[in-house]
């Protein structure tokens, strides 16, 4: 009835070390994408902030409704 399961400390180690490495992995997968994404995410602001300031200059017209908004 004492029959107990022993497991090397190597095989212990071994599968926390396969454990790390693949958070390590799907970190840096998420890292990367979202990096990715926040870097298109600032070429649009970017962007619209150029067509903001240009916009808000008007259409160049002495009534022109735009400018004075």
């Amino acid at each position: 009835m004492n029959d107990a399961v022993t497991l090397p400390v190597a095989w212990i180690l071994a599968t926390m070390g396969v454990l790390g490495s693949v958070i390590a992995t799907l970190a840096g997968i998420i890292y990367s994408s979202l990096s990715a994404r926040i870097a298109a995410q600032d070429k649009i602001i970017k962007r619209l902030q150029e067509d903001i300031s240009r916009m808000a200059k008007g259409c160049g017209m002495q009534g022109c409704s735009w400018r004075l908004r």
